[in-house]
Parts: C-alpha cells; structure tokens; sequence
C-alpha cells in the first residue's frame, strides 16, 4: 500500500479581508431588509455584517505526504486567523446621531455580537471588535456578526452608517448601509 496525499500540498492557514458585507433591518425577528429611502420609528437597528475573505497559503514545508497521508480529512483553511491584523473599526453616521457629530464615532451607541468571538452569544463594545477579529479562525467563517444601534436618534435626519475596517498594513475596508428614515 502507497500511501497517497488526499489534502492540497499547499495549505492555506490564514485569510485576508476582501470586502463587507452590510445588511440593515429593525430588531424585531424576522424584519425585512431596510433598503435606501426606508422608514423606520424602531427603538434600535441592527446591522449584520458578512466578511469575505480569500485564504492565504502558508509557505510550504515538509513533505505533502507526512502527516496529510494520515488524515482522515483535510484541515480547514484560515485555522490561523487573519494575516493582516485589524487595527481598527469604526462605525459613524452621515448626520448628527443623538449629539454626536457626522463623522464621529458612535461607539457609545453600538453593541456588537456574534460571529468571531468565543463568547458569540454576549454583548460586547465596539471598542472591543478589532480584538475580536483578530481571534478569529476558520471555524468562524461565514458567521454573522451583529451591531445594534440605539437609542433612536432625534431629529428624524436621514442616517447612513458607514463600517471602516483599517489593519496594521494600513489597507481600508469601507461600506455603509443604505440611507433610512429614523423617525
């Protein structure tokens, strides 16, 4: 019996960001998607956010038929997390948001959870999402990861939330969900 690789010689242990993926509805279970030009008068908004990645191959080392020749299956990719780190995550508005500048960040107004952190049912700080997905690994992919935003700003100014992801290399991620109607 010759024992023969049944896993990619070239493994990709690591992912890099490609893009964001924003989806805004009300709280409520089961709320439609708010698309530009919507109105809403819910007490909080919540924003799903999607990362796509591409995996990164690791350099190669050893023999593609040492230790892959046993396995019964093949590794997930990204086992090791993101390659390029996130320094930084900034979530704003385009308008004034309850005193708050355009611009500025709402970080005392979004609490996230989900998707990339151990603790994926409990609540955490923006401040806190770099970290997070930083932790990340490959069993974490194409988990969800959840921002509520509230209380409901004053004013009824149309709002638009853009999400900047920056990593240490200095590469920007940007989106912004639709613009709405908060009454």
């Amino acid at each position: 019996m010759v024992p023969v690789a049944c896993c990619p010689e070239e493994t990709r242990d690591y992912v890099n960001l490609r893009e964001i993926l924003l989806f805004m509805t009300e709280t409520a279970p089961g709320s439609p998607l708010l698309v530009a030009g919507a109105r809403t008068s819910a007490p909080e908004l919540l924003v799903t956010v999607r990362l796509d990645v591409d995996l990164v191959a690791a350099a190669r080392s050893g023999s593609p038929f040492v230790g892959q020749a046993h396995a019964w299956q093949c590794e997930d990719g990204g086992a090791k997390g993101l390659k390029d780190k996130v320094s930084v995550v900034t979530f704003t508005s385009n308008n004034v948001f309850n005193g708050v500048p355009a611009g500025q960040s709402l970080e005392t107004f979004v609490r996230c959870t989900g998707g990339y952190s151990r603790y994926s049912n409990r609540d955490f700080p923006l401040a806190q999402l770099a970290d997070s997905l930083n932790r990340w690994q490959s069993a974490d992919l194409g988990g969800p990861l959840s921002l509520r935003i509230g209380p409901k700003p004053t004013g009824g100014a149309p709002q638009q939330f853009p999400v900047r992801i920056r990593t240490n290399s200095g590469k920007e991620l940007a989106k912004a969900t639709p613009e709405i109607i908060w009454d």
